[in-house]
This record gives C-alpha cells, sequence and structure tokens, in this order.
C-alpha cells in the first residue's frame, strides 16, 4: 500500500501528538502500558498512514508471551487522527501489519485489548477462560488472533500474559 510506510524515528513527536489528540492523557495509565515500559515496539510492525504526507493514523506492536509458552504481540497503540475517522485508514494499517506478522512465521498469535465488533474483522475473538493481564483491563475487550496452528485454545486453561 502506497500510502503506508514504517515508523521512522522522526516520527515520535508526531505520533506521540496523535495519541494525545485520540485518547487523551490518561492514555498512559492504561495497563497496556506496563508490557510497553518492559519490551519496547518492534520496529519491524511499527506503521504510518500518510495523508498528504502526514500521519494520518499509526499502529504498533510489543512482543508478548502467553503462560510463557507461546510467543505473540499485543497490537497497540492503533491511532487514527479523529478527524479522519472512519476513512479506513486504520483498517489498512491493521491488514497490512497482520499480512506482515502472518508471513514472519514467528508469532503464535495477536492480543489486543479494543472493541469487539471493530477487531473480529480481523478474526480477533474474546477470550472465554480465566486470564491475568498486566494489570487491571476489562476482560470483555481482551481479544486475540490465533497464527498458525500451535496454539490450541481449548487447552489453555488460564491466560497470563508476560
Amino acid at each position: 500500500m502506497e500510502n503506508i510506510r514504517r515508523t521512522k524515528h522522526d516520527d515520535k513527536i508526531n505520533i506521540s501528538s496523535l495519541l494525545d489528540e485520540a485518547f487523551g492523557p490518561g492514555r498512559l495509565a492504561r495497563s497496556v502500558y506496563r508490557l510497553r515500559e518492559i519490551r519496547p515496539f518492534i520496529d519491524e510492525f511499527s506503521h504510518v498512514y500518510l495523508n498528504d504526507s502526514k500521519i494520518a493514523a499509526s499502529i504498533s506492536y510489543s512482543e508478548t508471551y502467553i503462560n510463557n509458552l507461546f510467543k505473540g504481540l499485543l497490537l497497540g497503540p492503533l491511532a487514527v487522527k479523529p478527524a479522519l475517522e472512519g476513512k479506513g485508514y486504520g483498517k489498512d494499517l491493521v491488514k497490512y501489519t497482520i499480512n506482515k506478522i502472518e508471513s514472519t512465521k514467528i508469532y503464535d498469535f495477536i492480543v489486543v485489548v479494543g472493541d469487539s465488533d471493530y477487531y473480529s474483522k480481523f478474526e480477533f475473538n474474546k477470550i472465554e477462560k480465566n486470564l491475568e493481564f498486566y494489570g487491571p483491563v476489562d476482560k470483555d475487550k481482551v481479544l486475540i488472533k490465533l497464527i498458525g496452528t500451535k496454539i490450541n485454545i481449548n487447552d489453555i486453561e488460564q491466560f497470563k500474559f508476560t
């Protein structure tokens, strides 16, 4: 996709402003930021969507594990400039990056804390079992997309994300 490119070091200030605009200053208190404090974003999967040469949306991923057995990625943040929501920029970023992740054959899953109606389009499903996250979280918003066939969700009694 011609409007999507990897995030550059020079994008950090603009992405931070975009995240503040999209989520507000309280975003740093969310539980997903506990993981980001110990594991940085994976550069290979951090991308932006450009509209008129300006960042309209961004997406990043951090590495995570389930029960120290299965290696995956935490999607987020995914942010779109509020004035540009509904134009498909976020959807394009999610599809593009998931394709890149799947092609590596390195990861077993992608997890996201988000809206089921939005992420179900990308085959994310609610975790119906007990889960332990990085901090307080609305368990109905913790969604998982399995990659490959290594994980059988029915064999896992408790999901502990580390």
